[in-house]
């Protein structure tokens, strides 16, 4: 039997420029509320962006933290789980994120899912003074983090040297509370290499493309575990697309058709915007979301357009959901 569709939310972060013109703390505020919010209407789960500076353009205003959003989060939510999508495996010493994730899964109570990723904004880690390396660096600290993280939340001591990760001895003390540990989503669909290491390391995938594009990811993904003697069904399929949900087609065009209505990455046309995320009426949203399902997405993951108003983030669940299940 097919497990349950589940259903994450991002929360509010200012990377996007929602929080543009918002003083600090009510920012932050807002950012509690909304998370609450999810968790009261039956969210499994909320997330936030590894980044430091906004998109799609650079603008001097908040980008809250990811791992010192989600610490926070942990002491003011109960039930959701907390994930990232995804950190940039290369803002951060791998033992050190190790320990970072096994602090928030203990202050938790177990609700910690580390997102990973190869990392692409090239622009922030110069702003930030990281070396930007090549596609190739990148992917192999992805693979070696993904190999030596799943360790340090469960030996001892770990020695490693790898090509970009070395350890001598080090300990991961907590350890994290989660059985039998935290789950890993690697981020990114790279059909040469990214989809290779999701296939050896990760308990669930994500790619935020359109249908076309997650069912060929999809076939990939099984042919590359069948490679490895790997069951393709032991990896969740997430989808992560933009989602706004109106009252009806005119209300959309007419967001479409503003300054930052569906160009958030520029130069994206209405057709194929519309195409690749989950954005109208509740039954248009559902359609869409119901050929994912299709398709074998097991989770959504879900920027709301409209955040931090929560008007769609409850729409989908009070709305698209009861359908989903139809």
């Amino acid at each position: 039997m097919s497990q349950p569709v589940r259903h994450g939310a991002f929360v509010p972060q200012g990377w996007k420029l929602e929080y543009s013109g918002v003083p600090a703390e009510r920012a932050w505020s807002s950012t509690v509320a909304w998370a609450q919010r999810a968790e009261a209407l039956g969210y499994d789960h909320v997330w936030v962006y590894d980044h430091v500076e906004t998109v799609p353009r650079r603008e001097r205003t908040h980008v809250l933290e990811a791992f010192t959003t989600l610490a926070a989060l942990s002491q003011r939510t109960e039930r959701v789980e907390l994930g990232q999508l995804v950190t940039c495996v290369g803002y951060r010493n791998v033992g050190l994120l190790a320990k970072e994730a096994a602090c928030i899964d203990v202050m938790s109570g177990g609700r910690l899912i580390l997102g990973l990723g190869a990392g692409w904004y090239e622009r922030e880690y110069r702003a930030y003074g990281y070396e930007y390396p090549s596609n190739r660096d990148r992917l192999t600290l992805l693979a070696e983090a993904l190999e030596v993280i799943p360790r340090l939340w469960s030996e001892e001591t770990v020695s490693f040297d790898g090509r970009f990760v070395h350890l001598d001895g080090a300990y991961c003390e907590p350890q994290p509370l989660r059985s039998p540990r935290p789950p890993i989503l690697v981020g990114g669909g790279g059909e040469q290499v990214t989809l290779r290491i999701a296939a050896r390391h990760a308990d669930a995938t994500n790619w935020q493309v359109g249908l076309d594009a997650f069912v060929r990811k999809s076939a990939l993904l099984e042919r590359y575990c069948g490679e490895i003697g790997r069951d393709p069904a032991s990896i969740v399929r997430t989808h992560g697309p933009d989602c706004l949900i109106v009252e009806s087609e005119a209300e959309l065009q007419s967001w479409l058709d503003t300054p930052d209505g569906g160009h958030l990455w520029g130069g994206v046309d209405h057709e194929t915007y519309r195409r690749d995320n989950l954005v109208g009426t509740v039954e248009q949203v559902a359609e869409q979301a119901r050929a994912f399902i299709d398709a074998g997405c097991g989770e959504f993951i879900l920027w709301f357009r409209d955040a931090p108003s929560d008007h769609s983030l409850a729409a989908w669940m009070e709305g698209v959901v009861p359908l989903l299940r139809d």
